[in-house]
């Protein structure tokens, strides 16, 4: 959404102002106190504690639209379009002639992909506010929910006639030109959209979609790191930065990018998603110096043990035995349980096959649900020779991680040491429908059908499908 960059500090005025003129009621104390920690959030631009005051600003006086509406822009601002919606609403309940809530839930319904809803809302707004351009923007929106492209790139037009530089209709534009396979005007327009609005974050996201449907990652790079700039706080764009810098070659913008994202108190979940590409994109002995590196300065267990998970799958079991050892204690509970679990990956890959095989054992018995330990039994129970144990533990790993594409590659893998080749095939079919446009899966199903031109050719055809599907999903 196109809101002021720092919403919460220009509140301020008018919240302090409505609750000098309200009377002493113990929910206006409460409604004062939540303010002072509002002011305090937004002294120190801490967004989360801004929320927080939010949230407690409208428990205490609920009934007051305003507080709900700056609610709705905040959470609108950290990405929480659902919360948001929800905020936007309850103000709206409370003051149904400002147009500009109503023009908030057209936009946030839009977001969510909710075109009826849109619609529902734009009606409602050509009363309150006649010839409001969110009206036409939902009809262009609800085309190109239709593919009605050419409809759509006729009201997107209409707009930009009136104001050219609108960053809704430009959004809109740019969708219709893709969806008529137009896509280097699309590119075109983008451009000439943020020679004159560089901060234009809707079109930065739009044309990162397109190179990356492209592969045309040195593009992506530069499209990724001005959005990485734009938008401080939102790993997406910092992962994107990492993955094009990986494919382009530019490994040392990879490592800066990374190092950025990998503090020592990074989410075990970021931790897992950096270094993820690093096993995919960055085949040097480097990534594995850095992962020492990283691992000791991280604050906490769960950190170092996605840094030991990573060593010991990229070459340094050594690293990840030392790293997981003095969690991994017995007997098993809920506090080692995935401490052992990568110890015992380590293991195995040290050769001492009997010790991982028993560890994997205590930890599936204490936590049959376990990832680390599913993928490291099973792919212990390939080394081994023990095919169809291995397709077990890989069928529940991917119901524990139904969208984890090397998972999927696993359980493939296990079916084809089995003799099961139709199983390999279909299992290969089945993630390349349920995780499109994964280029993993793709190249595994080319595989299996080298020489037959027929099915090559569809298979390409259907992998060009879902990767523009991707680049046009959603709606803004």
């Amino acid at each position: 959404m196109q809101l002021p960059t720092h919403p919460i500090l220009r509140a301020v005025a008018w919240l302090s102002a409505a609750i000098a003129v309200a009377g002493c009621s113990s929910s206006d104390s409460r409604a004062e106190a939540a303010l002072s920690d509002y002011q305090s959030a937004a002294a120190a631009n801490n967004m989360l504690a801004a929320r927080k005051a939010l949230l407690q600003l409208v428990r205490a006086k609920d009934d007051v639209a305003d507080y709900w509406a700056e609610l709705g822009k905040l959470q609108a601002s950290m990405g929480s379009y659902g919360d948001a919606y929800y905020a936007f609403t309850r103000a709206y309940e409370l003051d149904r002639s400002n147009p500009e809530l109503l023009r908030a839930l057209t936009e946030l319904a839009l977001r969510s992909g909710d075109v009826g809803r849109a619609q529902t809302h734009a009606r409602e707004l050509s009363v309150v506010a006649p010839g409001d351009p969110w009206v036409k923007l939902v009809e262009g929106w609800a085309a190109i929910s239709e593919s009605q492209y050419a409809k759509a790139l006729a009201v997107s037009d209409e707009l930009l006639a009136v104001s050219p530089f609108n960053s809704a209709a430009v959004m809109l534009k740019g969708r219709a030109l893709i969806g008529l396979n137009r896509e280097d005007d699309a590119i075109d327009l983008l451009g000439k959209q943020l020679q004159s609005q560089p901060s234009d974050i809707g079109s930065l996201q739009l044309l990162s979609r397109i190179h990356e449907g492209r592969g045309d990652w040195p593009k992506l790079v530069d499209v990724a790191q001005r959005l990485t700039d734009l938008t401080a706080g939102d790993f997406q764009y910092g992962l994107i930065l990492v993955r094009a810098s990986l494919r382009s070659g530019n490994i040392e913008r990879a490592r800066r990018a990374s190092f950025k994202l990998l503090k020592p108190d990074a989410s075990p979940q970021l931790v897992s998603s950096v270094l993820d590409l690093w096993a995919l994109y960055w085949p040097s002995s480097q990534r594995i110096a850095d992962a020492r590196m990283l691992a000791n300065a991280a604050s906490g267990q769960e950190q170092r043990l996605v840094y030991a998970a990573f060593l010991s799958r990229v070459g340094s079991a050594a690293d990840a035995l030392r790293l997981a050892g003095n969690a991994a204690t017995l007997p098993i509970n809920a506090q080692n349980a995935e401490a052992n679990a990568v110890f015992a990956d380590a293991l195995s890959r040290t050769g001492n096959l009997g010790g991982a095989k028993a560890r994997f054992d205590a930890v599936l018995a204490f936590d049959p649900g376990n990832a680390t330990a599913l993928r490291g039994r099973s792919e212990l129970e390939l080394r081994t020779g023990n095919a169809r144990a291995a397709v077990e533990d890989a069928q529940k790993l991917t119901t524990v991680l139904p969208n984890s594409s090397s998972d999927r590659l696993l359980l493939s893998r296990a079916f084809a040491a089995s003799g099961d080749r139709a199983w390999a095939e279909r299992t290969l079919w089945t993630a390349f429908q349920d995780i499109p446009a994964d280029e993993r899966i793709y190249a595994a199903l080319r595989a299996t059908k080298s020489g037959n031109v027929d099915a090559m050719n569809d298979l390409q055809a259907e992998f060009a499908r879902q990767r523009g599907a991707k680049v046009r999903q959603g709606l803004l």
